[in-house]
């Protein structure tokens, strides 16, 4: 199956528009961080290849949302956000309930994403590091 890439950008911007309405209310951020993690985990399988970098992107998300973590430029926070909601949606350009096929464009967003935001991510797992806690899936410092 060929991906229709400027097709999948097209959805993808439209989805960070959303994450900087999103980001402005803390609670809906939230919500969108908890969702999107709940729909990784039961997907959990299907999404093997990216899923560490997942974890990542739900743990700076989470960080930031919550005020721990402000280190991260915010058109960075926005296109993790703008992932995680294109992530979300059942229906973009390969619906999710599609079998074998319906998370691969969710896959090369969330890749996508990651490479932007990779030095950001890099100076998170510092911080991290730094503070002595180690990066788990809900977001949680332990």
């Amino acid at each position: 199956m060929k991906l229709n890439r400027k097709k999948i950008l097209d959805f993808f911007k439209k989805s960070e528009n959303k994450a900087t309405v999103i980001l402005n209310d803390k609670s809906k951020a939230n919500a969108t961080i908890k969702d999107a993690l709940g729909k990784a985990v039961s997907n959990k399988g299907e999404l093997e290849g990216v899923w560490d970098k997942l974890v990542l992107l739900f743990a700076v998300s989470k960080d930031f949302v919550n005020g721990n973590y402000t280190e991260i430029p915010k058109r960075s926070i926005i296109a993790i956000l703008g992932g995680l909601i294109y992530f979300l949606s059942p229906i973009d350009v390969v619906p999710d309930f599609v079998p074998l096929l319906g998370f691969i464009d969710d896959v090369f967003v969330l890749n996508l994403v990651y490479k932007q935001v990779l030095k950001d991510l890099e100076k998170y797992k510092a911080w991290k590091d730094n503070e002595g806690k180690i990066i788990s899936i809900d977001g949680s410092s332990t």
